[in-house]
């Protein structure tokens, strides 16, 4: 073998620092000394026979060499013993058996033996336990929690997997300068047990003792999907008692590459505390895995959402198509550290371009297209009707109409709750897109249109709750619109989730409703978050009611009067059933007539985009009764 073919060899053997590894192979050696020296003296009760000292002085020293030898072929120099557990120990535990199972063969062949066999025993059963002391001593004394330098005492809610997930790194990592002391849990079988040495004092009903009496300065939930309700009651109770209070991801975080053990702040999520959405994932997979997909308004908030998601089903093409050619720059560079084999491609393209987006659809020819570009903010399509009915409406136009031509499998529209009953500008037109989509699917060939309609998402761009974020880092004041204002919310990935969900139903034309949840009341939503801060609404932070805007409403509605729920395959995915009949001559007759007064008259451009929703709905002048619509 060559030079260089040796040192390879002794670097798989012994692949860490060579000095590293000599000071170890010296602590093991002198742990088989001290092993046997102490066999010796309990074997003759300290009078060891001169002939045995003798051998020993020999013998004992190559009994080390041995030992370091079984170590290097079995392994053990490659292990991180800063970070060792149960299986590393039990490694440890095959060399040592096996070199004391040869000498006491080797020495059961000699007759007379000045080393008896009980010493061979008695220092094989010392050396065990020695060599693993020796070995896990960074990692014994990093977990002792006496002597560590921590600054803050941390409680931890959740004795399970999170929970010692996080107490396993704070007691590795000391210089998080956190120092867990113990553990709530209102598993009985749990109470008063230690777990990773760390006492389970009791039930979460017991909060406010043990924060007391044990000089708690941190709490952290780690119980992986706490239920909205029991997050809010813990941070009221820690915000009363003064204590700050984290959040640990849960098991999901860490298998998609967060920080195992890491916390974070409470957000609004986890206060609104929806349930985490399973959805069939097989049936999703099959809906776009291996298939050409395009996203239209990719680089939003729900559009760049979906083409997370839908990489993971595994497309074998994920194209993305917005006009921020900065959103899509970045997007398009984050999933190609995570894309795989998947093929992206970027368009920069405008949906309302009728000759640009077909040339890209014919280039592309998609399965299935994801349609998510539209204008979506209301006060600012009230002043720019001509915009948000060039976008909403003509956009969707293009993109559906072109999608039947050109015999897309799967066509899905991203819709809105404001397009129920409409009083804005934004709500209308984005009904009207219903409404296309609709026609259209009623004289398809083969291609499957969808309309999936859902609330308000949390964290998407220009929405209430960065805004309060923002105006609560700026010291306030936080802008209500109405103190009986209520919204529904949802997050980003379980809308996405849910949307994926509803695209892989059968079934043409249909319109699908997200399951909201319960209503939010959008004052106590501002004081919530203000009360996260650790501040006191009214008097660190000033609440403003500003009255609602043009074209909102105090109350979104989810299910026009005209359409009844239906239940799918999926809990939170609902079917909507209409009794208006739309078609398709109608309605782009309608849309063709609008279009002509666009840019002339915004007044008249209003009046008439909401004329055509009226058009559609119920009764001799419609369901929108009662509805006072924006001017």
């Amino acid at each position: 073998m060559s030079p260089s073919g040796v040192r390879r060899w002794l670097n798989r053997l012994l692949p860490g620092e060579p000095l590293d590894t000599a000071v170890a192979m010296l602590l093991d050696i002198a742990a088989v000394c001290i092993s046997y020296t102490a066999a010796l003296l309990l074997r003759f009760e300290a009078n060891v026979p001169s002939d045995s000292v003798h051998l020993a002085l020999w013998l004992v020293p190559l009994l080390g060499i041995a030992f370091v030898a079984a170590n290097v072929f079995l392994g053990v120099y490659r292990t991180v013993w800063a970070f060792g557990g149960l299986a590393d120990i039990l490694l440890l535990f095959r060399p040592v058996a096996l070199v004391t199972a040869v000498v006491f063969l080797i020495h059961i062949g000699i007759p007379d033996r000045d080393l008896p066999l009980s010493v061979v025993l008695m220092a094989g059963a010392l050396i065990f336990p020695l060599m693993a002391f020796v070995k896990m001593r960074t990692r014994l004394l990093l977990h002792t929690p006496w002597g560590s330098t921590a600054s803050r005492r941390l409680l931890i809610v959740g004795a399970g997997h999170t929970g010692q997930a996080l107490a396993r790194e704070l007691q590795s990592s000391p210089g998080l300068r956190y120092q867990p002391m113990g553990y709530l849990d209102d598993d009985a079988k749990k109470h008063h047990r230690r777990m990773l040495g760390l006492r389970v004092y009791g039930p979460l009903s017991s909060l406010e003792k043990v924060v007391a009496d044990r000089a708690v300065d941190a709490i952290a939930i780690a119980i992986g999907q706490p239920a909205g309700p029991l997050v809010r009651d813990l941070v009221g109770r820690s915000q009363q008692l003064g204590v700050p209070i984290r959040m640990v991801p849960g098991v999901d975080h860490w298998v998609s590459g967060g920080n195992q053990g890491g916390m974070r702040d409470i957000t609004l999520e986890d206060l609104l505390g929806r349930d985490p959405v399973e959805v069939d994932y097989e049936r999703c997979a099959a809906s776009v895995s291996g298939k050409v997909v395009l996203v239209t308004g990719a680089a939003g908030s729900i559009g760049s959402e979906l083409c997370r998601q839908v990489l993971r089903f595994g497309p074998r093409e994920l194209h993305l198509l917005d006009n921020n050619e900065t959103g899509l720059f970045d997007l398009s560079l984050e999933l190609r550290r995570s894309g795989g084999e998947t093929v992206h491609k970027s368009w920069v393209a405008d949906v309302v371009e009728h000759s640009r987006v077909r040339k890209i659809l014919t280039e592309v020819m998609p399965d299935v297209v994801y349609h998510a570009a539209a204008y979506k903010h209301v006060p600012l399509m009230e002043e720019h009707p001509v915009e948000a009915f060039r976008v909403n409406v003509h956009g969707t136009l293009n993109v559906a109409s072109l999608s039947r031509e050109l015999g897309v499998g799967t066509f899905v529209l991203i819709s809105t709750d404001k397009a129920v009953r409409p009083t804005s500008v934004m709500g209308a037109t984005k009904r009207v897109a219903e409404l296309l989509v609709l026609a259209l699917s009623g004289t398809a060939t083969s291609t499957r249109f969808a309309v999936v309609r859902f609330g308000n998402v949390m964290g998407s761009r220009g929405s209430v709750v960065p805004i309060f974020m923002r105006q609560i880092e700026n010291g306030g004041p936080v802008t209500v619109m109405h103190p009986d204002m209520m919204r529904y919310f949802i997050s980003i990935p379980e809308a996405v989730s849910l949307v994926i969900q509803a695209g892989a139903f059968g079934g043409h034309g249909q319109v699908y409703m997200l399951d909201m949840g319960d209503e939010v009341n959008i004052l106590e939503l501002a004081e919530r978050m203000i009360r996260l801060r650790g501040l006191r609404p009214g008097d660190d932070i000033q609440v403003v009611f500003t009255g609602p805007r043009p074209g909102e409403k105090l109350r979104e509605e989810l299910v026009a009067d005209f359409e009844s729920m239906e239940p799918t395959e999926h809990p939170k995915v609902m079917r909507l059933a209409s009794s208006v009949e739309v078609t398709e001559s109608e309605i782009l007759r309608l849309v063709e007539e609008t279009e002509g007064i666009s840019g002339q008259d915004d007044d008249e451009l209003r009046r008439r985009i909401h004329l055509v929703v009226r058009k559609f709905s119920t009764g001799p002048e419609g369901s929108m009764e009662g509805v006072e619509v924006a001017r």
